[in-house]
């Protein structure tokens, strides 16, 4: 499968600038082609779209790739024994091992872990397959009990697991192993255990979760005996040759008597010896009980490339490669990474997911025109709310051949009026395919929200995403028209084929007494340098998503006194959870009042009215400039206005209807596609 762009071989010079990036690298009998490791993260997707996920980040440049397990080819067992009445919901039996030793998910997953291993192979990488058991850090409904080390729940998922009994350990040794031979089985060129996250190695490893005083619990030498077995019966199986690594990390400042960086470097000084490689990650899902930045997958509030200190105590105790992870989304950060000695490999998922181009850009010289992950975490809705990766600046991500770039068969004059992220996708995407592309905003600049949001240093990762595009639209050729509202009459003068409207929106204002009186602002406004008191209220309605939060924490760190009511029952409830949580921490910390089930009923002179909606509490708050960021409605006037006027208009963005940037970037790219 061809996507019609342009690919650029690892063949030929590198770059100056990035030598160790692209210096090959043996592990174990196998070498990749340089240090970009897309290192493993479930995608929801369905065989066919995920082969061709993986197809794209390996034609992309990055040489080792781990595999995703749609359909259960990770091979692990989720019940607590082969004599246990437990089941799931189909009433399956979930014991781990069947008559014949083989766990319930069986052989009948070498075919897809085939097929992954060949399109991976077919484009210059490497495969591996990442084997796992989700312990206590079960997501979703079952009827069997989870299953840990000992009884001690997870604090996100709050379930209390099964305590594994000896027998029980044993047999899920064996599962392991056969997880491991298959993956061999399979072509794959390494397996590796899952041992971070909150997972049930991780549960092992971690004196948080472990509280066994026997062979497997106590002393650090019995936590890591379950590795220890597991690669002792899976060399059984599959010979000494062939590569078996391990995923470890920290547990994340201030995690709960957790796996730190110097007992992170024991662990490894331990397990070195009978590993391939080591994978140093940080965070679990019990960070999101403290409202840890270093919960699993950080949101763009944490500063890039937070592991390296573990990576780097772990590279000075073992002998074997050692990769590093953790919102490392630059190519110049991850040569200055392998420069300082601190990792021999960087891993990076979400820099790939948004730009799966990113090698081969940062080899031939052209890191500038990577589109940068400004860390939203749109990629983690899979996790919580089970739905399959995606991506709130690139398009095409999961979903490649839809947005295969095919050249316009009839190309045609096209007119984008708003310049935020739908409309510079859908001028990016027209102009690549052929189209004449005309770009017009109000604003003297591209961008949007996100250029507004960019104001706050909070949000200082939304300037990537406007960079990316000054690059973009230029080199496609885009004729920017910026500077003037452009009227229904212009736009029929420009003799469009076809006009898009992605004017976005405009902010909500609630119909209460007062709202237009001089105390009241929007977080717009604010943003844009409006003066407010010293004691603030944020009014967030019903927007379930960052408004209300984001700028709280702004107004915070400016130091005023900041109440944030909503309307709603959860804070931000619409927000991944490695996001939301640790915002609701900073606000904590930082001295804001969260009031929930709260909206405003008035404004008069210096005062606010709320009322609490269960119950019908109200209050008055006086002295209070009031900050309305309840979200936004469409700001669809000139698309009314255009409607018989030229052979077509579309509508896209929050233009159609308010949303987050994803929809709004799939769109653009949609409408573009369609042209």
């Amino acid at each position: 499968m061809d996507t019609g762009r342009v690919r650029i071989s690892d063949e030929g010079p590198v770059a100056p600038g990035f030598r160790r990036l692209f210096e090959p690298l043996t592990i174990g009998n196998f070498t990749i082609r340089n240090r970009i490791v897309n290192t493993m993260h479930g995608t929801g997707l369905g065989e066919a779209r995920d082969l061709r996920y993986l197809q794209e980040r390996a034609r992309g440049g990055a040489s080792l790739l781990g595999v995703h397990a749609s359909g259960g080819v990770y091979g692990y067992a989720l019940g607590p024994g082969p004599r246990s009445a437990s089941s799931d919901w189909d009433a399956k039996a979930l014991s781990p091992l069947t008559s014949a030793g083989i766990a319930h998910y069986d052989d009948t997953v070498i075919p897809g872990l085939r097929r992954r291993a060949e399109i991976i192979h077919a484009e210059g990488a490497k495969a591996f397959a990442q084997v796992y058991h989700s312990g206590a850090a079960r997501h979703g409904a079952h009827v069997g009990p989870a299953m840990a080390p000992s009884s001690v729940a997870d604090p996100y998922e709050a379930v209390v697991p099964h305590a594994l009994t000896d027998e029980e350990i044993e047999e899920l040794v064996v599962c392991f192993a056969h997880a491991i031979r298959r993956t061999r089985e399979a072509g794959l060129d390494a397996a590796e255990i899952h041992g971070a996250h909150g997972y049930l190695v991780n549960e092992f490893l971690s004196p948080y979760f472990n509280r066994r005083d026997d062979q497997w619990g106590g002393t650090r030498a019995n936590r890591v005996r379950f590795v220890q077995r597991v690669l002792h019966e899976a060399r059984t199986m599959v010979g000494a040759d062939f590569p078996i690594g391990i995923r470890i990390g920290v547990d994340g400042d201030g995690a709960r008597r957790g796996i730190t960086v110097a007992e992170l470097a024991e662990i490894a000084r331990l397990l070195g010896p009978d590993v391939a490689y080591i994978s140093v990650s940080g965070g679990n899902y019990a960070g999101f009980g403290d409202g840890l930045e270093t919960a699993y997958v950080s949101p763009w509030s944490k500063e890039p490339a937070f592991n390296v200190a573990a990576a780097a105590a772990v590279k000075r105790v073992v002998d074997v490669p050692v990769i590093v992870t953790g919102r490392i989304i630059d190519p110049v950060i991850a040569e200055g990474i392998l420069a300082d000695g601190a990792a021999d490999m960087i891993g990076m998922v979400r820099a790939l997911i948004a730009d799966p181009d990113l090698p081969n850009k940062a080899r031939r010289g052209d890191a500038g025109a990577v589109r940068m992950c400004i860390g939203l975490s749109e990629c983690h809705h899979i996790g919580p709310h089970r739905v399959p990766v995606t991506c709130a600046v690139n398009a095409a991500a999961a979903r490649e051949d839809e947005m295969e770039l095919v050249p316009a068969a009839v190309p045609r004059t096209v007119v984008v009026v708003g310049a935020g992220p739908a409309g510079m996708e859908a001028a990016r995407v027209a102009a690549r395919r052929g189209h004449e592309v005309f770009l017009a905003d109000t604003r003297r600049t591209i961008g949007g929200t996100p250029a507004v949001l960019a104001l706050d240093p909070n949000r200082r990762t939304m300037r990537d995403h406007s960079a990316y595009f000054e690059t973009e639209l230029r080199d496609a050729g885009v004729r920017l028209v910026l500077g003037n509202e452009v009227t229904a009459d212009e736009l029929v003068a420009f003799s469009p084929d076809i006009v898009v409207i992605a004017t976005g929106g405009t902010p909500l204002v609630p119909e209460v007494p007062g709202i237009d009186g001089p105390n009241v602002v929007t977080a717009v406004d604010v943003l844009r340098g409006a003066v407010v008191g010293d004691r603030v209220l944020v009014v967030g309605g019903l927007d379930a998503h960052l408004a209300g939060p984001t700028i709280a924490e702004f107004l915070a760190d400016q130091g005023r006194t900041v109440e944030l009511i909503s309307e709603q029952f959860d804070f931000a409830r619409a927000v991944e959870d490695g996001t939301r949580l640790p915002l609701m921490h900073r606000l904590m910390t930082k001295g804001v009042t969260v009031s929930l089930l709260h909206r405003l009923t008035g404004v008069s002179e210096g005062g606010a009215d709320v009322v609490q909606s269960f119950g019908q509490v109200a209050r008055r708050i006086d002295d209070v400039t009031v900050v309305l960021a309840c979200g936004l409605v469409p700001n669809d006037r000139l698309a009314r206005e255009m409607q018989g006027r030229v052979p077509e208009v579309v509508v896209i963005g929050d233009a159609l209807a308010p949303r987050r940037i994803m929809h709004a970037t799939l769109e653009g790219a949609r409408v573009a596609n369609s042209i």
